[in-house]
């Protein structure tokens, strides 16, 4: 039979290697956490784009449309122009970029799509 003391020993010695095993854990966790953050910090900057860039993309040179209380406020008739307007801009716009990819690419171009060039 072992003394009294060893066991109080036995335990404390195994608590405190639980102890030192779970702050090594933690600190394993907490380092591939900080390199998973600069990842991420890094593939953000990389996809990211200036504030206004992204807009003015979006609208191909059109001025930006009114926002806040000034679109709260408007009539109805005049939302539906200016959301037709903005209909018919994007459909033309969008006809001219593919008929301009077409043409950088040597295809054959859409009847339809040279016939209403004309008419629009």
């Amino acid at each position: 039979m072992m003394p009294w003391w060893f066991w109080i020993l036995l335990w404390a010695v195994l608590a405190l290697a639980t102890l030192v095993f779970l702050g090594l854990c933690a600190l394993h966790l907490y380092r591939k956490f900080m390199v998973m953050f600069d990842e991420v910090t890094t593939a953000g900057d990389a996809l990211s784009l200036p504030p206004g860039e992204a807009l003015e993309e979006d609208l191909g040179g059109r001025p930006r449309p009114p926002a806040g209380t000034a679109v709260l406020f408007r009539s109805r008739d005049a939302a539906r122009r200016e959301y037709d307007a903005g209909k018919q801009a994007r459909r033309t716009a969008r006809r001219e970029r593919r008929i301009a990819g077409k043409h950088r690419r040597g295809q054959a171009q859409r009847v339809g799509d040279l016939y209403r060039r004309d008419v629009d």
